[in-house]
């Protein structure tokens, strides 16, 4: 083999900077529409149990600990999530959604049951929106007779 041909290559390379990044120092900053892990806000949750029905995976459980104080247990199992943001989707909450997906992707660990998430929460109470008031009756123009 000739060195001769690799050497344009070799020098157009020298003077270009790399293509990657030294990954575990430095970290890229994730899309906009990445869908990392899926967490919840229990201060926002009426659990309704959509995300439960609605997901494929079959990845979260909601139980229900006391009933009398409407105290719900709900477990995110991340080992089978499968990241597809249905559970967020289907949530019903407005104008937040109780269901939220993050931006972490570094969620990797030696034992399946540490990837596990609970919470314990009582249910908020669904914020109804306010109806609109009704408008007051307009004043009529006061009339003018016709001049005689």
């Amino acid at each position: 083999m000739r060195l001769a041909v690799f050497l344009p290559e070799l020098l157009r390379s020298l003077f270009k900077k790399p293509n990657t990044v030294d990954y575990p120092f430095k970290k890229l900053d994730v899309p906009k529409d990445f869908r990392g892990t899926p967490f919840l806000h229990p201060e926002i949750c009426i659990a309704c149990r959509a995300c439960e029905r609605d997901c494929p995976a079959e990845a979260i459980e909601i139980t229900s600990v006391v009933e009398a104080e409407k105290k719900f247990k709900m477990i995110i199992h991340n080992d089978r999530c499968i990241h597809c943001a249905q559970c967020v989707d289907s949530c019903p909450t407005n104008p937040v959604k109780a269901m939220e997906i993050d931006h972490l992707f570094e969620t990797a660990d030696f034992d399946r049951h540490n990837l596990k998430m609970e919470w314990e929460f009582v249910r908020a109470l669904p914020k109804k929106e306010p109806k609109p008031a009704a408008a007051p009756p307009k004043p009529e123009p006061p009339k003018t007779e016709p001049a005689q």
